[in-house]
C-alpha cells in the first residue's frame, strides 16, 4: 500500500500520491525523497516497473527543490546534482511534463531526452481582486456581467452534470467523451477528501445547467482543471462567470491561478483575455531505442511516400 498522506514536498496537487493513485491506479508510482543535512533537499515521483506516462487530467509532475537551495544555487550545481540522480529512477520509455518551477532542464537533454516548451497561463499576483477584474479584457468583462443577470453560482460536490455537459460537448463535435462517470467521480471524492476540490454549476431561473466547473488547488495553485458548457447556453457567459468565481476562491485559498493548458488557439485566445501571465513547463519524454529510431526516421518515411 502507497502512503498516501499529504506531502508538504510538492509543486503542485498533481504530485501527491492521492492525486496519482487516483487518476493512474495500475500505476505502480514511488516516492523519492533526497536529504542533504537532515533537510529534504528534493522530492520527485518515479514509477517502480514499467513505463512513465502522464496521466489524463494531470498537467505536470516536476521535482519539488528546496527553495532554499533554488535561491541560493547561482552555478546550478545542486540542482544537476539532484536532477541527476532523479533521472537515475526514471525508465527508458519515459514522459514527464516539468513543473513550472523546473526551469533547468539540460540534465535530460544531456540523458538522451527530448525537451519541448508548452504553454498554460497563470495569474501570479491575486492579492486584489478588484484590480484583477479592471484588467480583464472588456469582452470577459460583458460576459460576467451578462451572466449574473441569467444564472446563479452553486456549490456541489456531485460531478455526474458536468460530466453530462462535457458529453454534450464531445457529441457536438462528433466525438465520444473518452472518460467515464466513475473515472470523474473518483477524482471529484478523492480530492473533496483531501481538501482539494471545488466544485461550482451555474443554473438559470429555470434549472437550466447552463456551466460548471471542477477546481483542483493546493496552497501554492489553483487550476481550472475540468470545465463544461451546454452547447445550448454557451453564448451566456456562465463560463466566464464561472473562472471569475474561482479566481476569487483561489485569492482566498492559493498563491495563484492556472488555467491549466493553453496550447489550443481558440482556447488561448479566450484565457488570455483574463490578463494572465504566460508562463513555460516543459515535456521531456524519451522513447528507448526503438522509439528514437523511430522518431529518427519519421521525416524520411514521409519523404518517401510523399506525405505532406
Amino acid at each position: 500500500m502507497h502512503n498516501e498522506q499529504q506531502s508538504e514536498y510538492t509543486n503542485s496537487p498533481f504530485e501527491q500520491l492521492w492525486w496519482l493513485n487516483t487518476v493512474a491506479p495500475d500505476t505502480p508510482w514511488k516516492e523519492n525523497i533526497l536529504y542533504k543535512d537532515d533537510q529534504v533537499a528534493a522530492r520527485w515521483i518515479s514509477v517502480e516497473r514499467g513505463n512513465f506516462r502522464m496521466p489524463h487530467f494531470t498537467q505536470t509532475i516536476g521535482c519539488w527543490v528546496n527553495p532554499q537551495i533554488l535561491n541560493n544555487d547561482r552555478f546550478f550545481n545542486e540542482q544537476k546534482n539532484i536532477l541527476t540522480q532523479q533521472i537515475a529512477t526514471l525508465s527508458k520509455k519515459t514522459h514527464i511534463s516539468l513543473s513550472p518551477v523546473n526551469k533547468y532542464y539540460l540534465p535530460f537533454l544531456w540523458a538522451g531526452f527530448t525537451v519541448r516548451p508548452s504553454v498554460t497561463y497563470r495569474i501570479n499576483d491575486l492579492s486584489d481582486t478588484e484590480r484583477l477584474y479592471q484588467n480583464f479584457g472588456s469582452i470577459v468583462k460583458k460576459n460576467i456581467k451578462s451572466a449574473r443577470n441569467k444564472v446563479t453560482i452553486e456549490e456541489s460536490n456531485e460531478i455526474s452534470p458536468l460530466h453530462t455537459l462535457m458529453e454534450k460537448t464531445f457529441h457536438l463535435q462528433g466525438r465520444k467523451f473518452p472518460y467515464t462517470r466513475e473515472y470523474m467521480e473518483r477524482i471529484c471524492a478523492a480530492s473533496m477528501t483531501h481538501n482539494s476540490g471545488k466544485l461550482l454549476y451555474a443554473y438559470d431561473k429555470d434549472g437550466n445547467l447552463h456551466s460548471g466547473v471542477f477546481y483542483l488547488y493546493d496552497s501554492n495553485v489553483c487550476y481550472y482543471l475540468i470545465a463544461g458548457t451546454d452547447p445550448q447556453f454557451r453564448n451566456s457567459g456562465a463560463n466566464s462567470l464561472l473562472i471569475w468565481e474561482g479566481i476569487k476562491f483561489a485569492a482566498e485559498h492559493s498563491q495563484a491561478f492556472d488555467f491549466e493548458g493553453s496550447m489550443i488557439e481558440g482556447v488561448e485566445h479566450f484565457f488570455r483575455q483574463f490578463g494572465g501571465e504566460q508562463t513555460i513547463y516543459y515535456d521531456v519524454y524519451r522513447e528507448g531505442i526503438i522509439g528514437s529510431l523511430a522518431e529518427t526516421l519519421k521525416p524520411y518515411v514521409k519523404r518517401m511516400i510523399h506525405y505532406k
